[in-house]
């Protein structure tokens, strides 16, 4: 029994519409995963820890399969980075048996992507330890400094520093490596200037 049903609309046009449920209760059956549905045109299988979409585009009759790591949160991942890009690819869900879909797919998507998605959670690993990072440095940075005004921002994994209530004007960044950048700092005297640029050389000399 086919999962596509083609029928003609009162216009004259062609319209298709998919047994969804049933194809992935199928195709989760080969590949030993989870049914995950969504809507009726979107459903997931979960297979271990990663997640395989499918998506079925009624214009062109055939199911587009992505995959994904759903412990990686949205922005955690590079999506410039070439080695974090998972495989994807569009099948028809009438041209074979389920058996050989399913093979084509483990394939073409889910092995594919295996490299991929591992770098994309290990990636993730490290911005978590990044906004970590932060927050200990600025903790001892608010410690050591008492009349700074420091604003943590985890997901961006920085601070933003200023002057407080001191007597002088300081704007500056830490990023999760403590590395702080002054943007902007006010009229200082010439002796303060001198003991500044000397702490800035010792700095660069270690």
């Amino acid at each position: 029994m086919p999962y596509i049903t083609t029928s003609t609309n009162q216009y004259g046009r062609t319209e298709r519409t998919m047994d969804m449920p049933r194809f992935s209760a199928d195709l989760a059956k080969e590949l030993g995963g989870k049914v995950l549905a969504h809507d009726i045109d979107r459903h997931s299988i979960q297979i271990g820890a990663d997640l395989v979409h499918l998506y079925f585009n009624s214009w062109k009759g055939h199911v587009h399969v992505s995959i994904t790591a759903p412990d990686v949160l949205a922005g955690d991942y590079s999506t410039y980075d070439k080695a974090q890009k998972t495989a994807d690819a569009n099948v028809n869900p009438d041209g074979r048996k389920i058996a050989s879909i399913a093979k084509d797919i483990k394939r073409r998507v889910i092995d594919a992507s295996q490299s991929a998605l591992a770098a994309r959670r290990a990636h993730a690993e490290a911005q978590q330890k990044n906004r970590a990072s932060i927050v200990k440095h600025a903790d001892a940075l608010k410690a050591a400094c008492p009349t700074l005004d420091i604003r943590v921002n985890e997901r961006e994994q920085r601070a933003a520093i200023y002057s407080g209530p001191s007597n002088y004007y300081l704007s500056a960044t830490m990023m999760s490596d403590g590395k702080v950048s002054i943007e902007r700092i006010g009229a200082i005297s010439a002796k303060t200037f001198r003991k500044l640029i000397a702490a800035l050389e010792a700095d660069k000399s270690e």
